[in-house]
This record gives C-alpha cells, sequence and structure tokens, in this order.
C-alpha cells in the first residue's frame, strides 16, 4: 500500500544511466525522466480507484492532479503543471480548493513539473520539506529463471472470497487493521475483479490460505507494483519473491519493458529482485493555517 498519511528534493546524490546492477550501492540515484514520468501516471491510475468512496475525491486535469482523502490512502498533490504568467494565483486556487476539503496535504514534486521554479516558491510560502519513498524500476527483458516454492500457487484474485482473504492478508501484512484496509476492499471490490482489466490483484497461497499479496496495474507504458505484503508469520519462505517475479513476468508477457514501485523501507530486497532506484521523493508539507496559505 502507499503511504497513508500525510508523511514524508529530488535526491540526486550521484547520477547514473539506467541499467546498473543490482549491487550498485543505494546512494547512486540514475537519471531517467521517462521512466519517472510513467511510473507517476501510473501512481495516478492507482489512486483514482479510490475516488468517490469513503468521501475521498481524486482529481485529474491537465495542470494538476491530487487526492484527499482525510485517512488512509493519504491526501497527495501528485503531478503540477500551472502556467508560468500566473503562477501564484494559480497556487492561490489550488490550496484554496484543497484547503475547502482538508487541512494539510502532502505536495510532491517531480522532475517534469512545472513551472521549474515551483519548489522555490513553495519553499517561500514556508512549506516544511522532506523526502519520502523511493522509486524504483527494473527492466523486463531478462528475468530470473527461479522457480516458486512447490507448495505456493500464484493466481489472480477473480471473485469476492478472494478479495476479502487478499484484504485480510494484506492488512496482517502491512500491521495494520482491518477497518483501515477495508478503502482498499471497497476500491478493488468496484474497480478489480476483471473490471478495468489493467488492474489486477494476485494471491499467492499455501494449499487456501493467502501467504501473500500485491497489486499489478499496467498502464502509462509501464508495469506499476503495489500492495506486496505478506503476513509475519510466512515471511521468510521466499513468498514475496515469487510473486513479484510472477508478476514481472506477467508484464512483460503483455509486452510491458519495464517495471517499477515505490518503498519506504524494502529497498535491498527489491536490488536483491532486480530493482534499481531512480527517484526519492521531494515533499512538501502544506497546513492551512500557515504563514503564506
Amino acid at each position: 500500500m502507499p503511504p497513508s498519511g500525510n508523511k514524508r528534493h529530488l535526491s540526486v546524490l550521484k547520477t547514473c544511466h539506467y541499467g546498473i546492477g543490482p549491487g550498485t550501492p543505494s546512494f547512486r540515484i540514475m537519471n531517467n525522466t521517462s521512466l519517472i514520468e510513467a511510473l507517476r501516471s501510473n501512481y495516478i491510475e492507482y489512486f483514482r480507484l479510490f475516488h468517490n468512496q469513503h468521501g475521498i475525491r481524486v482529481h485529474v486535469d491537465q495542470e494538476t492532479a491530487w487526492i484527499v482523502a482525510n485517512g488512509p490512502p493519504g491526501n497527495h498533490i501528485l503531478r503540477t503543471n500551472l502556467p508560468s504568467a500566473d503562477t501564484e494565483e494559480s497556487i492561490d486556487a489550488l490550496l484554496s480548493r484543497i484547503s475547502s476539503q482538508t487541512g494539510g496535504i502532502r505536495w510532491l514534486l517531480f522532475p517534469q513539473d512545472r513551472p521549474g521554479d515551483l519548489r522555490d516558491r513553495l519553499k517561500r510560502r514556508g512549506l516544511i520539506t522532506g523526502r519520502g519513498d523511493l522509486w524504483m524500476f527494473r527492466q523486463l527483458q531478462h528475468l530470473p529463471q527461479s522457480r516458486p516454492p512447490s507448495s505456493l500457487s500464484i493466481s489472480p484474485v477473480r471473485d469476492l472470497p478472494d478479495l476479502r482473504a487478499w484484504w485480510t492478508a494484506s492488512a496482517l501484512g502491512f500491521g495494520t487493521s482491518q477497518r483501515a484496509a477495508q478503502r482498499w476492499y471497497d476500491a478493488f471490490r468496484r474497480n478489480g475483479l476483471g473490471r478495468r482489466p489493467h488492474v489486477t490483484n494476485y494471491v499467492g497461497k499455501i494449499d487456501k490460505t493467502v501467504v501473500t499479496t500485491a497489486t499489478l496495474i499496467l498502464t502509462a507504458g509501464i508495469a506499476g507494483i503495489y500492495d506486496i505484503s505478506t503476513p509475519p508469520q510466512y515471511r521468510g519462505n521466499g513468498f514475496a519473491t515469487a510473486l513479484v517475479n510472477g508478476l514481472l513476468t506477467q508484464a512483460r508477457s503483455q509486452g510491458h519493458a519495464y517495471a517499477g514501485l515505490q518503498t519506504g523501507d524494502a529497498e535491498q530486497f527489491y536490488q536483491s529482485l532486480g530493482f534499481n532506484t531512480g527517484f526519492q521523493e521531494e515533499e512538501f508539507f502544506w497546513a492551512a493555517d500557515q504563514p503564506g496559505s
């Protein structure tokens, strides 16, 4: 699941081209804005699944994309493409609209956001800065030939009983309550189960017990992987590794050349699966009562 609240600069410490090996130190950040932009569009599509349920509002147009959930999966500005002629007025209008729905939001900046001085404008308004999740990418041309544990079966979620099992295991894996995870269940009950062919939930089962979960979104020219979890009692058996490798194979079979995901604390795990770090979220935190609001 993505960040679930208003938590957490394009962190270019060192740059290199995509294609560095999985053993590359994590402080080397590759430079590839096209992959970042593709995954951002995929990420926006993920959040759109939550629109109009539990009071959640998702807005997407040519200038901005944002979600206000006032709870999971959080309040985030995900895209900013404002006209340079009246940027300050556009920022005022955006914040005014958002302030009618919430008291705070996390504003993410990406390499292709405009205007180019938006970072400085937000700093002058007193927005607090931070760094968030890592965005990681993997080419799909060469995938490992590893076999999943013989007792593990991987399959898409096809019906409501499977989705309820996905929901329960996912909540356990993320250490959250069923109540907090209800929004994911409702989003996929409405938009999953084949209703949107580019959105598929997956489960890994031992016998009839779900031991690992994930979501695959195939859009914007990239395979986005989300909601990867394993309940604590099933960790250490290679189940999540097998599931991710299965999703990569599925994405390649449908013509995709790259996959991407976001992580806050599992960089080394995904490096072991061939992913490389391409971006670290640069974020600004806005609150309705701060100066410059």
